[in-house]
């Protein structure tokens, strides 16, 4: 019996099948929500903590210099979480709901305390603006998550 050896070269370039086609799974990827969020909450709770004559003069003086060094050192933790499992590219559900929640609370304090109220700076809307995208941010990571989990699993030996 004779062997067929193909050592021909394609003239075509092969194209992807459909499982190299798919995107990557969700936790391979870098999710932008995370590392966004996690990178601008770390930088906002720094910044008191690194210099707080510079803070108050952009968003105005403070009755409690350790209230705003805590929130700050407060948010840096977050910050750090999130930024870190968006580099890792595997984000929990957990952490999902604390970028979320973060990002509506902080929304509405600033908000309602920069604009209904005018208790404080009006430079904190734009943080509010920051938070309301942030929380949209959240959003989309959220519904594609729940989207790639109710995909068909591929068959093992197709």
């Amino acid at each position: 019996m004779a062997e067929a050896t193909i050592e021909q070269a394609s003239e075509r370039p092969a194209t992807p099948g459909p499982r190299e086609a798919r995107p990557l799974p969700a936790r391979m990827r870098r999710p932008p929500a995370a590392l966004l969020h996690g990178g601008y909450l770390l930088a906002a709770g720094l910044w008191p903590l690194v210099d707080l004559r510079s803070f108050k003069k952009v968003t105005g003086p403070k009755l409690e210099r350790w209230l705003t060094k805590g929130v700050g050192a407060c948010l840096a933790n977050i910050g750090a979480a999130l930024g870190a499992a968006g580099a890792r590219g595997k984000v929990a559900r957990e952490l999902r709901i604390l970028g979320m929640s973060t990002a509506v609370s902080f929304a509405a304090m600033d908000l309602w305390y920069a604009g209904a109220r005018r208790r404080i700076s009006r430079v904190y809307l734009l943080n509010g603006l920051a938070q309301l995208g942030f929380a949209g941010l959240w959003g989309v990571a959220e519904w594609l998550e729940t989207r790639d989990a109710h995909r068909v699993p591929e068959a093992a030996f197709a």
